[in-house]
């Protein structure tokens, strides 16, 4: 009894001092932010008690248990401000702001994850979205032109567009594009997005960081995380906005009615001239009428309007998210063509227990776009100004008056046509709904050491596309006699399964997180097109079969579709010793339906070695960070034409199975089948990739850069070859492509007083070569229908699609230099007719022969640039704040195939430049050559003489704003911002950013890059806008 009695005692006393215990202290929990709500790894300790303290995880979560009577924490993390804050309750959240200098504890997102900046392996670039949000840009992927080393944005004039996005270069035929993540849904591009909805977008660069994405990673990778909630957060409502006016920049000048005039006469087409006169007025050879097409076709004040409403909050257990986004585009053309959309954005998650969270996200949004007709700016450059927009003599023009090139004797057809009138009678109008949803849970175990992920993505899209044309008449050649209809409904449907196993632990010095995934992907895309004659007008009867006994029926129609599927499976080891020795490997096996060959394997390997936190670094003062890195790893890519490999058969009356196609031409049908296309091992193209990296901050992190060298080449290029003695072509992965170079990033940030400044600085080098094409000598691309040749073509040892043709050395000013030349004196004498004379482009003898040929010709450049750079500039002052961003490319070139378009139609104008520069007479030119001689053909021929640099620096962005404070706690700014003002170039066109694509004579797909035929001119925006919190 008596024990009993002690052990009674001894179990009270222990309860009674572990209840004491338990009252003396108690738990927090909170998150840590910046003030765009990325997650910080900071240090939390208590006031006045330092050594109880902790620090939040690459998701800004701790936890720790304080004394009951501490009253405050002190947050603290390299690159913010130290910030105190009271403890209230149990839960503490601290949004914490930049102090202007580097943070290397900053969380970069990285493929299925995340990971610390300053234990990275590989050069992963983030973007600045607090800066990215203050240009005035209708796709996300346009801020970032000029702000990330190793990536070039080529802008698209028309509203809306997709921008062109190359990632290190260019290694493929077929598809240049990264791959966008999009809270883990793959998408081609993220127009759909609103700017203000990311609160994070990273891009992966090179093998070791993108090889996780295995086969669509070949051409990098963009990862964008959408703005979340936070818990135990107050609702905060954000309202960013603008509205502008867009103007033409650069406006190309052309040549005005005199000197049109004069060019016609000197060329033999006086009769144009005197056509004019008689018609329009005018006395001798100085007519009255002067078009400036250009001028008429673009308007100065084209309205553009974002708005932009964000929402986030969150209770202990559940966290929000809402954005809600509106864009209204018109376009500089001055006809109907804008871009419209409506995005929304909702984010949900909830705690269901301390281990367990499940979350939703959804992206919805609407859209319209009206396309203009882009064949009228190609013929408002060759339009004669000599003849008006309107001409109310043409009786019969129906139902606008609109001016002809007729009446004053030009050649009509489609490049003679009123470019006023194209715009006009056109209808291109696309009008679809997308909606993402996405749904996970996360599982964590083992005190978050162990954690499980499943997330479902979805992706489904739906547009309708109406092209419809009037019957109007202007001359016999620019007229429909027939209205024409075409409605086209394109689906698409994907979805991604992740299932994701990350383990976390650490061990003394010892860091380590490995990373288990699996996924299964199915991607669906299905369109159906009919087309009618004869609907009427009136857009309520724009339906296939609709009109009016018959009127509308269908005369055409057409489905097409594809569906392919993949499973993949992967895994990331990270391990550091002391931050010091990091380790990263990746491998992921994907298997797809699209190719005969099923699996591929993408393994990539990461090293990095922190300098500055060796011991033999503590004595020096001048680095913050010095961390050498390197990496290697295989990429894929699969945006090659899906079951290109399989066999394709063709049957009918005009085939043979030796001889292929035999037409009634050639005086007999033979009925039977053709080989279309032969059974291949298609498979993925493979990039292999090397990177050697620096990483340093010096000055207490005030200044910080990197330095890295990649060389990756493109392994069984993709595309498609003759076959030797037959008429068939067999596709396959048949040569190579190798991109190498340098890219420096260096920034510098610092506070003095109430100013603050920071400058930063990117370039990029490139140096472009095909390796193999299978044993073919070339390939031959272009446009054989503008130029007299094909003016470019792959090569072994060449850049990519390179201009090929002869170089121009000067002019002949006289006859005598003709005489003496022995290129020239031949040609004479092959050609008496169609001789040499002064004032023709002397070409150089390469090989010495003296005669023109083949061995003449030479590389004349390509639309790779060799160096893209961009400076960002900013400067506050208490509440005012300047940005300014400049961005250029040089070292690239540009075909002019406007000014060779004279060889087919001489009675084309031409620009300012061209007309002002053409030889009159000897020593008065030694670049252009004489009128006479702009439309021989001798000077017509692929040459130096239409290939012009396209380097240019272009002002991206200024904008002035000032913050302030309506109330203590609604903070305001307003700002006015100037979004591509100007432009500095030599190049003789609206824009040298050119885009497109090409046929090449093998049958391959290239980009168009630098075949300038007069795109949609980039505008520049001007505009004044408002931000504000409440």
């Amino acid at each position: 009894m008596k024990n009993k009695v002690v052990s009674l005692t001894i179990v009270a006393l222990l309860c009674g001092l572990f209840g004491s215990v338990q009252a003396q202290t108690k738990k927090l929990i909170g998150n840590i932010s910046n003030e765009p709500g990325k997650a910080v790894i900071a240090t939390i300790t208590v006031k006045n008690l330092p050594q109880v303290g902790t620090s939040s995880n690459e998701l800004g979560f701790f936890s720790l248990d304080v004394p009951s009577t501490a009253d405050s924490l002190v947050i603290s993390a390299v690159g913010y401000a130290r910030k105190t804050v009271p403890i209230i309750g149990t839960t503490v959240n601290v949004r914490l702001s930049s102090d202007g200098n580097l943070n290397l504890d900053e969380v970069v997102i990285i493929g299925y994850g995340s990971q610390r900046k300053s234990d990275l392996t590989a050069p992963v670039a983030t973007v600045n979205m607090e800066d990215a949000i203050k240009r005035t840009v209708a796709t996300p992927m346009d801020a970032i032109q000029g702000a990330v080393p190793g990536v070039q944005v080529v802008s698209g004039g028309t509203p809306g567009s997709t921008p062109i996005v190359r990632i290190r270069g260019v290694g493929s035929f077929n598809n240049e594009s990264p791959l966008y993540v999009v809270d883990g849904m793959f998408m081609d591009n993220i127009d759909f997005l609103n700017l203000n909805d990311i609160e994070d977008m990273s891009v992966l660069k090179d093998a070791s960081g993108a090889a996780i994405y295995g086969v669509r990673a070949a051409n990098g990778v963009v990862i964008v995380t959408t703005k979340r909630g936070k818990l135990n957060s107050k609702a905060r409502v954000v309202y960013n906005g603008y509205a502008g006016i867009q103007t033409p920049t650069n406006m190309l000048k052309m040549a005005n009615g005199q000197q049109y005039a004069d060019y016609a006469i000197a060329i033999g087409n006086e009769n144009i001239v005197n056509n004019s006169i008689e018609r329009f007025g005018g006395s001798g050879s100085s007519p009255t009428q002067n078009t400036d097409w250009y001028s008429e076709l673009l308007r100065s004040r084209a309205l553009i309007h974002n708005h932009n409403l964000d929402v986030q909050g969150g209770s202990d257990k559940i966290t929000y998210a809402f954005g809600l986004n509106y864009i209204d585009q018109d376009g500089i053309m001055d006809a109907e063509n804008f871009h419209r959309k409506y995005n929304i954005r909702m984010q949900t998650e909830a705690r269901v227990t301390d281990w367990l969270k499940v979350g939703f996200t959804a992206h919805m949004n609407n859209f319209n776009n009206f396309s203009p007709n882009n064949a009228a700016f190609r013929q408002a450059y060759f339009a004669s100004p000599l003849y008006p927009v309107y001409d109310e003599g043409l009786e019969l023009a129906n139902p606008v008056k609109f001016g002809s090139s007729d009446p004053i004797g030009i050649s009509t057809g489609f490049w003679f046509n009123n470019p006023i009138a194209t715009a006009f009678y056109n209808h291109n109008e696309t009008k679809g709904f997308q909606i993402l949803p996405s749904a996970y849970l996360e599982a964590n175990f083992w005190q978050n050491k162990l954690t499980f992920r499943s997330q479902l993505s979805q992706r489904y899209q739906s547009a309708h596309n109406i092209q419809y044309t009037p019957v109007y008449y202007i001359d016999n050649n620019q007229r429909v006699d027939r209205s024409y209809l075409r409605s086209a409904q394109a689906r698409n449907s994907n979805y991604i399964l992740d299932n994701l196993l990350t383990y976390r632990d650490e061990a003394g010095k010892h860091h380590w997180t490995l990373l288990l995934g699996q996924s299964v992907r199915e991607e669906r895309w299905r369109e159906t097109w009919v087309s009618a004659n004869d609907v009427p007008a009136a857009e309520e009867f724009w339906y296939v079969g609709q009109g009016a006994q018959g009127i509308g029926s269908a005369t055409g129609y057409g489905e097409g579709g594809s569906r392919n599927s993949g499973i993949s499976a992967f895994t990331r080891a990270t391990y550091d010793y002391d931050n010091k020795y990091l380790l990263t490997a990746t491998f992921r096996a994907d298997g797809s339906s699209k190719y005969q060959t099923k699996w591929g394997y993408f393994p990539s390997v990461g090293l990095g070695w922190v300098l500055s936190r060796e011991k033999f670094m503590e004595t020096q003062s001048l680095f913050d960070l010095l961390k050498i890195r390197g990496s290697w790893g295989l990429l894929g890519n699969d945006g090659i034409q899906p079951n290109a490999g399989y066999a394709v058969v063709n049957s009918g009356n005009n085939f043979s199975g030796i001889f292929g196609s035999i037409g009634s031409t050639y005086g007999s049908r033979v009925p039977g089948y053709r080989v279309g296309r032969f059974f291949t091992q298609v498979r993925w193209e493979v990039v292999e990739e090397w990177d050697a990296g620096l990483d340093f901050a010096l000055f207490d992190n005030r200044l910080s850069g990197t330095i890295d060298y990649y060389h990756r080449e493109t392994k069984d290029l993709a595309f498609s070859r003759p076959i030797p003695f037959m008429w068939d072509r067999v596709y396959g992965n048949w040569g190579s492509v190798a991109n190498s170079g340098w890219e420096f990033g260096l920034n510098w940030a610092d506070k003095r007083g109430d100013w603050g400044y920071r400058i930063g600085a990117n370039a990029t080098t490139l140096k472009n070569r095909v390796t193999d094409l299978g044993g073919l000598a070339n390939i031959m691309n272009g446009f054989p229908e503008w130029a007299a040749e094909f003016p470019s073509r792959i090569e072994v040892g060449q850049p990519i699609n390179y201009f090929y043709g002869y170089e121009v050395q000067s002019v002949y000013q006289n006859q005598a230099e003709i005489d003496a030349d022995p290129i020239a004196n031949r040609y004479n004498q092959q050609n008496p007719g169609t001789p040499i004379l002064p004032g023709y482009l002397r070409y150089k003898d390469q090989d010495g022969d003296g005669e023109l040929g083949e061995r003449d010709r030479v590389n004349l450049g390509n639309y790779l640039p060799t160096l893209t750079y961009g400076i960002n500039l900013g400067i506050d002052y208490k509440g005012f704040d300047l940005n300014v961003v400049l961005q250029g490319v040089t070292g690239n070139k540009i075909h002019n195939l406007n000014r060779a378009m004279r060889r087919k139609y001489p009675q084309m104008n031409a620009d300012q430049a061209f007309m002002e520069g053409l030889w009159t007479g000897e020593g008065s030119s030694n670049t252009y050559p004489s009128a006479a001689g702009s439309v021989a053909s001798w000077n017509l021929q692929a040459s130096s003489f239409f290939v012009e640099s396209g380097a240019y620096l272009r002002v991206q962005n200024v904008q002035l704003g000032y913050s302030f404070n309506l109330t203590p706690s609604i903070p305001f700014r307003i700002f006015a911002t100037a979004d591509r003002p100007l432009i500095f170039t030599n190049y003789n066109g609206f824009s040298p950013e050119i885009s497109g694509t090409i046929a090449g004579s093998n049958g391959t797909q290239t980009p168009n890059m630098g075949f300038d035929s007069n795109v949609y001119p980039v505008a520049a925006t001007y505009s004044l806008g408002v931000r504000a919190s409440f």
